[in-house]
């Protein structure tokens, strides 16, 4: 058993609503009950401490937009508390502090709100079509219009062949064990802000931006215990700024705790994707390109990084194949529903889906076999540049689809009657711009410290055996701090499958720094008297690597009900290098399952009027054990990586990989073409 999960699984663990710090007081937030609207009057609580309106905030959620996204788009930020306007189901409109938790549902009812209903904007290939405004002076609803474009575009001319595929990914809540929560406490010099977070610094940052506050008046530190994020506890929330705001006019503690229900409603959604892609090849299977547009459902505002997942998607179209050229128009697209944000694989496997798809097509189109169409095209180990500028390191492409063809040619044997596939992906790990870590020798061992932290991960395990290979100490004699703005200088966090391989080798650079100090090769446990209280901090750059995984998927499909199983599924993985075991395996199972879910049963849907139809968990299709893969396989291929650490990031292969594997193969169950996500049982039995 990994060493961290024994408090978890014996209920020790201590999570943000553990922390009850004196003279507490709490937070609650009334939300709009309609998808759009103008707000003609709005009655405060009399009960509560204190309230809060936009009048009382005025101030946006940051927006982190790169230059050349901003320069050509119309970017619009979500108001902390609605600014006389609603946009969605959920948004905030007012804020209030009560002295006891239970009082906040009773203050809700108190607060009367009187709204003039306008017409919302629900589906995003209509708001892209309409001439309904949701933002003033946003034509389309078009926020983001990028083209993409590179490579030989005239090679388009010599294809002999032409697939295409339009596909709506439907929208997702990632529904982490514990949902949000935050603590924030004005101490008369320095915000403190506790909280279910997973990157302190983007907090500490959002919150400067917000509050306009200098960084090092803010003071961030996560729970002892995250219970799960998946992308959803990257960012700031509004709560999290009107907690700020309450316990600097209160000069108390402000807690604010999610309920589920809110959590439903609130940001960040995930997927919510269209795309209409056609890919361009000759008869003998060679791959030319594809050209087409991805559409992402924004939802309300900018929030996050929705700015920028149109173009991210668009960039990794091409997948692991060589291709001449290249050309997508990238969109993101206003409508009257909950902002989008990063969901586990944050536009990996958007892509992966859609490059898969069109590659299986293509196989069909040309009677070749799903695996040799792939290994033809393969980019190899060597490396390559895409006809978008992307430039994929060198890794065991070759390797993970020629072990991965052992399983799929033996599956294909045994299950001759079911729906098999086989893709291929590259998963991009978000090592960049790189990260810090802090070593120093105190009380007889050698503590490290980082700014990113574990939502459910075993860094602790991992960074502590690494820190031993180069330090030559035990690993009982080193300790892992993590999750906190104050213990380094500067920290990115753990998303992007990258807190594990570049966490890593930031503790390496640390660890070889501090040895390089004392001027020595290795401790011993003598030195680590002798030496007490040296230390050394680097922050390590790097840029972004890839992860090539090849999946295969068994399904059998109920054509009577419709009902999808996946009875066996295989997942090859190059993961660089095998830091610990478990720990793969473990993240590989859970992002399979979470892939398969949104084919097979995961949305969050909303009616014509923007109205959520998911009241609880299970309404959105979180799956059980019922609906889990009979049996995930795990195999790992080792092709070092240029980091220190040598290994590979792999916290969203398994939902990168298990997206596309599941949907082609229930298409080769069922022997249909299938449109969106999920497939639901009537699109099945129709």
């Amino acid at each position: 058993m990994i060493k961290e999960d024994l408090p978890k699984i014996t209920g020790k663990g201590s999570y943000i609503d553990d922390i009850n710090p004196k003279n507490l007081v709490y937070l609650g937030v009334v939300r709009s009950q309609v998808a759009r609207g103008i707000i003609k009057s709005m009655s405060r609580p009399e009960s509560a401490l204190l309230s809060l309106t936009w009048e009382d905030v005025k101030t946006y959620m940051p927006v982190p937009v790169p230059p050349n996204i901003a320069k050509s788009s119309k970017i619009i930020r979500m108001p902390v508390l609605a600014d006389g306007r609603v946009n969605f189901v959920g948004q905030p409109v007012l804020a209030f502090v009560v002295n006891d938790r239970y009082e906040i549902e009773d203050v809700v009812e108190e607060v009367s709100i009187d709204y003039e209903e306008l017409e919302p904007v629900v589906d995003v290939e209509k708001a892209m079509n309409s001439n309904e405004e949701i933002h003033p002076g946003v034509k389309k609803n078009i926020s983001v219009d990028l083209l993409l474009e590179g490579g030989e575009l005239s090679a388009k001319s010599r294809a002999d062949v032409v697939v295409s595929r339009k596909i709506k990914q439907n929208r997702i809540v990632s529904n982490p064990m514990e949902p949000k929560g935050v603590i924030a406490h004005w101490d008369g010099e320095y915000l403190n802000v506790y909280g279910s977070f997973q990157s302190a610094f983007r907090i500490r940052n959002d919150l400067r931006e917000a509050l306009n506050i200098s960084p090092e008046k803010i003071k961030v530190i996560s729970a002892p215990n995250v219970g799960g994020g998946f992308g959803n506890k990257v960012p700031s929330y509004p709560e999290y700024i009107l907690a700020a705001i309450a316990s600097m006019k209160l000069n108390r503690p402000v807690k604010w705790i999610e309920t589920r229900y809110e959590h439903l409603k609130n940001p960040t959604i995930g997927r919510g994707v269209l795309s209409d892609i056609k890919l361009y090849a000759t008869r003998q299977g060679e791959i030319l390109g594809i050209e087409g547009y991805v559409a992402v459902d924004l939802g309300a505002y900018n929030y996050t990084i929705n700015p920028t997942t149109p173009s991210f998607i668009a960039s990794l179209l091409t997948g692991p194949y060589k291709m001449k050229f290249a050309s997508i128009r990238a969109l993101g697209v206003f409508t009257n529903q909950p902002p989008t944000g990063p969901y586990r694989g944050a536009g990996r496997p958007e892509a992966a889906l859609i490059h898969e798809t069109l590659v299986e097509d293509l196989a069909e189109e040309l009677g070749m076999d799903p695996v040799e169409i792939r290994r033809k095209n393969l980019i190899g180990d060597n490396g390559y540049i895409t006809p978008l500028g992307v430039r994929i390191d060198p890794a065991g492409y070759n390797e993970v689809l020629d072990t991965a063809e052992k399983y799929y040619r033996k599956a294909k044997e045994v299950y001759n009657d079911k729906g098999v596939s086989i893709i291929t992906f590259a998963e991009i790990v978000r090592t960049s711009p790189g990260e810090g870590a802090r070593v120093k020798i105190e009380n007889g061992k050698v503590n490290f410290y980082l700014g990113l932290g574990p939502h459910g991960q075993a860094y602790a395990s991992t960074f502590r055996r690494l820190a031993s290979e180069v330090l030559g100490i035990s690993q009982d004699k080193i300790e892992i701090m993590t999750g906190s703005s104050e213990i380094v200088k500067e920290g990115i966090g753990s998303f992007g499958s990258r807190a594990g391989t570049i966490g890593g080798s930031a503790v390496i650079a640390a660890a070889t720094e501090l040895l390089k100090k004392i001027n020595v090769n290795s401790l011993s446990e003598v030195d680590l008297t002798k030496y007490e209280g040296i230390e050394a901090e680097v922050f390590y750059k790097a840029d972004d690597i890839f992860a090539p995984g090849a999946h295969v998927a068994v399904v059998d499909v109920d054509e009577e009900t419709g009902f999808i199983k996946v009875l066996e599924y295989y997942a090859v993985d190059d993961v660089g290098r095998v830091m610990n075991k478990e720990e793969i395996e473990g993240q590989i199972i859970g992002g399979v399952l979470q892939g398969m879910s949104q084919v097979i049963i995961e949305a969050m849907r909303y009616d014509e009027r923007g109205i959520p139809l998911c009241s609880s968990i299970a309404d959105c299709g979180v799956p059980t054990a019922l609906e889990a893969p009979l049996k995930v396989n795990t195999d790992y291929v080792e092709y070092p990586s240029q980091l220190l650490s040598k290994s590979r990031g792999v916290g969203e292969a398994g939902t990168t990989g298990a997206l596309p594997a599941v949907f082609i193969a229930v298409e080769k169950a069922t022997k249909r073409k299938f449109d969106r996500t999920p497939i639901d049982p009537w699109l099945i039995t129709s």
